[in-house]
This record gives structure tokens, sequence and C-alpha cells, in this order.
């Protein structure tokens, strides 16, 4: 009987919508994985543990803030790999932990921790000594967004113009928000108060945010609007890297349902996103945890319902003299037959996509973005064709 290796894998957030999606992709599509799922509640990693119903799967209850535990957790288990899916917020200690242990590291919200933007060189230089390599930020947006986005700059001469659209909403709107909670309704509400960062004439600059509202009318997705989001990740970094000579503006767009973005900012006029709490006979509570606890039930997906992706990005520039635009398309649907949101599909299969990849079709060690991956076209091409193994289709047309 010929010998198995196995190579292990460790999945941080393993219980959450993209850790798991990550985890029952990985476990499908390598028979030589092992996977170890790592979070804060072992109850949770166990019932994901249930779900995906493999003899290769260990689950591990560990801080995932104490960096010291992580690191030990990882070389206990030999991990080769590991993919980070915990919130941008906490997501410092992961890479720190997996640096130092020697291992790789796929995340899929690193780069919005500004103390990651900060420290770049500083964990590029520590992942080169340590011979790994470490990707931020490559879900789908950002991730996927900025592959695309790369890919299309590599082709052109000069890139004018670099404009992503892209959003997670249910497959039919339904009130009261016409939205359905695909990720945590706090990173909702934290897209109507952060400041958008993007490029305009060249440079970096900031704007407010969820503004320059925009309709749309898109394949399949229909009639959507969109407005401005900080969602750039690694393109805040990238935009002036020689693959995007000339680049002039780069924004990001959140899509939903028309009507949704009018809803959220009464509410935000109203005060109810608030976050200083306010006295109601004799208590204290804070308006934005009253009312996402009061939404959350009703904005939850519910079994029969499918989520969708949609994905839009265009990017224009000259090539050979002619005026040139490259623009790619996705829209993908929820796995109604193993339940997998969308957003699972295509934020967690973004990582255990790569995450295999690493150390042997992506070879750079140090901090690799994921512009780096797409401006290869073979290696991307490589990449678009794994997508397309899990039915996820994008369309690149050249205008």
């Amino acid at each position: 009987m010929k010998e198995v290796f196995f190579v292990k894998f460790l999945v941080l957030g393993g219980s959450g919508i993209q850790g798991a999606a990550s985890a029952w992709d990985l476990l499908h599509m390598h028979p030589d994985a092992q996977l170890v799922l790592a979070g804060r509640t072992e109850k949770d990693l166990r019932e994901t543990a249930e779900w995906l119903d493999s003899d290769r799967v260990e689950v591990s209850a560990v801080d995932v803030t104490d960096r010291q535990a992580l690191v030990q957790l990882i070389q206990q288990k030999s991990c080769r790999t590991v993919i980070s899916s915990v919130p941008w917020a906490v997501c410092i200690p992961p890479v720190e932990a997996a640096v130092e242990a020697g291992a790789h590291f796929v995340d899929f919200g690193l780069y919005q921790n500004r103390e990651f933007d900060d420290r770049m060189d500083e964990f590029d230089r520590r992942a080169r000594e340590a011979g790994v390599t470490v990707i931020p930020s490559v879900g789908v947006a950002p991730g996927l967004t900025n592959m695309v986005a790369a890919h299309g700059a590599a082709k052109l001469d000069c890139v004018d113009a670099v404009k992503i659209y892209v959003g997670g909403i249910p497959e039919e709107p339904e009130p009261p928000l016409d939205y359905k909670a695909v990720w945590s309704l706090e990173g909702v509400w934290t897209q109507f108060f952060e400041e958008c960062r993007l490029i305009r004439d060249g440079q970096l600059t900031s704007v407010d945010p969820c503004s320059e509202l925009e309709e749309l009318d898109l394949p399949q997705a229909g009639q959507v609007e969109a407005a401005l989001t900080d969602g750039l990740g690694t393109l805040l970094h990238m935009y002036d890297d020689p693959v995007f000579d000339g680049v002039q503006e780069v924004f990001e767009k959140t899509i939903r349902h028309r009507g949704h973005y009018g809803k959220v900012k009464t509410l935000k006029a109203c005060g109810l996103l608030d976050t200083e709490p306010v006295g109601v006979d004799g208590a204290r509570i804070s308006p934005r945890e009253f009312l996402t606890a009061l939404l959350s039930p009703m904005l939850q997906m519910d079994a029969d319902e499918r989520d969708m992706t949609v994905m839009h990005v265009r990017v224009t520039g000259t090539h050979e003299g002619q005026e040139t635009a490259y623009v790619y398309d996705m829209v993908d649907f929820r796995d109604m037959d193993t339940g997998i949101l969308s957003m699972g599909r295509t934020t967690g299969y973004t990582g255990s996509i790569l995450a295999p990849m690493v150390g042997e079709h992506i070879t750079q060690t140090g901090v690799v973005e994921p512009e780096r991956l797409g401006a290869d076209l073979d290696l991307f091409a490589t990449i678009l064709a794994e997508y397309e193994k899990r039915g996820i289709k994008v369309s690149e047309s050249r205008q």
C-alpha cells in the first residue's frame, strides 16, 4: 500500500463561516490534508468538526490573542500553514506566532489592522528570515478583488483607474434593511463610520464612508446600489508599484440591494448606531448594542435562503497606444447541498486554494501581497482554475 504523507493546516477561527468553509474545502480537495481547528470556544469547534465528519480533523481551544500559546500549538501540532479567519482587530498575535513558529500564514483581514500596515516592513523582514510566506487580506474583498485588479493592470502598459464593486447580499431583498447578515452586523455598522481610503489623482486620500452612492444594473445581480467603503486592503500599499504604473484612481464600492444605504443612514442619523450608552429606566445601554441584539435574529440567513456574492472590477488604461479596459465579473451563490454560504465559499475557499500552494506554486517568502499573485499571469491562471473546480467562475473581458 502506498504511504500517504499528510500536510497539516491550522485553521484559526475554525468554527466561523469562513474558517469552516476553508476546512471543508481542504478536506474535500486535498486527501493529504490534516486539520487543526482552533478558536476560543471548544463547543463550537466540536460542532464544526462533527459537521465536517472526518478523522483528519482535531480541535484545540486557544486564546487567539495569546501569541505564545499559538506558537506552542503550531509547533506541537507540526502545522505547515496557518489559515486565519479571526477578526481583523485581533489578527496581529496570530501572524506573529506563525512567523515565530516557522509556519506560512494566509489571512482574510490582516491589512485592515492599521498596526500591520505600520509594521509591514518588519513583518516582511521577519518572515524572510524565517523562510515563510505571509499573504495578508486575501479573502474575496479584499483579496480576490486585488488579484484581478493586478491581473488586469499587468496586461496594460499604463493604468488609469481601478474600480472595484463587490458585496455579499441575500438573493432577494427583504425588509427591514434589504439585507441579511452574511458576516457580523458590527462589521456592517462599522462601514458607515470608518474613513474611506482611496486613491484620487494618484494620491492616497480619505472621503466620508458610504458616500458617492451609485446605482448599477449587473448581470444576474440585477438592479443594485454601491457606495464607497474602506476595503482596498493591500492596494493602499501597492498602488504605486510598477504593475499599476500611472494609476490615478483606485476605489472600492460595496454592493447592496437598492434602498439599503438610505435605511442604514436613517438609523445612523437617529443615533441608533451610536456606541455611547444612554440611560433607560435606570439602566444604561449602547444604542448600537441594543439595535444589534434586536436585529440579529431577523437578519440571519434561513436554511432555505441563498446569499450571493457579486464582484465587478474594471481596470482601465492603455495598451500599445490604445485605450483598453479589462473587466472581471463574478456572481456566486450559496451551496444548498452543503449549506455553505457564498460569502464562506468566496472568502474561505480563497484561503484553502492558496494555503496548499504556498511553498510550491508560491515560493516567494516574506509578505506577499495578493496583487503579486494576480500580476503573475501563469500563477493566476492556476488560481482561477482552482476557483472554477469549486464552481466559482470569474469571467474576464477586454473592451
